[in-house]
């Protein structure tokens, strides 16, 4: 027999026990007597015991069939079926809000499902950039800027996935102007230059170059990208250099190395937090963010020439 079954044979057995005492105590014995008394208390004690198991015992089953329930309401599988998710956030927003924002509770919430990924792309994680600068003709201001990249992409499915590598570069004269990506890998595997498609070529009102590169991946849910790009302009024309996330990023780590006659100031590009400091000198600046970086946000690097 289970320990189960002995208690609730126990349980009944106490609860007839006590009604027949009851009975004797209010009926049998004389009312007067000491007996009728103790028969009572005994009662009372077995009684009221029994009751108090079978709601403590009632309390732990709505508790498990509570917690159970929440499990099914809240379990991935069925929330992926529900229809109302947008209208139950919403609500949800509102509480945790505290309705602190009565009237912008319903922005807050379109803001913040703009930063959530509306595509293949999930986001990036350990997101480096070595960034290193040096002269080509000082005299007329042209760089070389080389930038190693270097970073996890997670995605959602093992579909095909275009990712484009997009620079933007203010340029006056072209003939100064150089952009070619050197050297890329997936996941360890060298790509040959053709795998990586020249997309397309625009310039915006005020003189910005931007130059867009396709790579296409497929078969996995993350992909290890590295690849290294130099570019070749005129620092007068465009003294920014900098990152604007595509994708939400999990951790990033930036460095920059300048030459002698070149000072940059580094600054956050709308993050929460201010980034860490690394390593900083004369001509480094290593940076550090250990939080998520969202959607267009980033840093900028201020480049300027020293002054003789």
């Amino acid at each position: 027999m289970s320990t189960n079954n002995l208690r609730t044979g126990a349980a009944w057995l106490f609860l007839i026990v006590g009604v027949i005492l009851y009975a004797a105590g209010f009926f049998w014995i004389d009312e007067q007597s000491v007996w009728s008394r103790i028969s009572i208390k005994i009662a009372d004690v077995l009684v009221i015991g029994v009751v108090l198991g079978f709601v403590t015992n009632a309390a732990q089953f709505i508790g498990i069939f509570k917690q159970d329930l929440q499990d099914i309401i809240y379990g991935k599988e069925f929330v992926k079926q529900r229809k109302d998710i947008y209208p139950l956030w919403e609500n949800l927003s509102k509480e945790l809000f505290k309705n602190k924002f009565p009237t912008l509770h319903k922005e807050l919430l379109k803001t913040v499902n703009g930063y959530l990924p509306q595509d293949e792309v999930s986001y990036y994680s350990d997101y480096e950039v070595h960034t290193s600068i040096e002269w080509i003709d000082k005299e007329k201001g042209i760089i070389k800027l080389t930038d190693r990249v270097a970073f996890d992409l997670i995605a959602e499915t093992t579909d095909k996935i275009p990712y484009p590598i997009k620079t933007w570069t203010t340029i006056k004269n072209k003939q100064e102007y150089k952009n070619q990506i050197t050297q890329i890998s997936v996941n360890n595997i060298k790509l040959k230059p053709e795998e990586l498609k020249f997309i397309s070529e625009k310039k915006d009102i005020e003189g910005s170059l931007c130059q867009e590169h396709q790579l296409m991946l497929h078969g996995s849910t993350k992909y290890e990208i590295k690849y290294t790009r130099e570019k070749t302009y005129n620092i007068d024309d465009d003294y920014y250099v900098g990152f604007r996330a595509k994708y939400i990023v999990n951790k990033l780590r930036v460095c920059l190395d300048l030459p002698d006659e070149i000072d940059a100031i580094f600054t956050c590009r709308g993050t929460q937090k201010d980034f860490e400091d690394v390593n900083n000198n004369n001509n480094r600046i290593e940076k550090r963010y250990r939080g998520i970086v969202l959607p267009r946000q980033g840093y900028i690097f201020a480049l300027k020439r020293k002054s003789n």
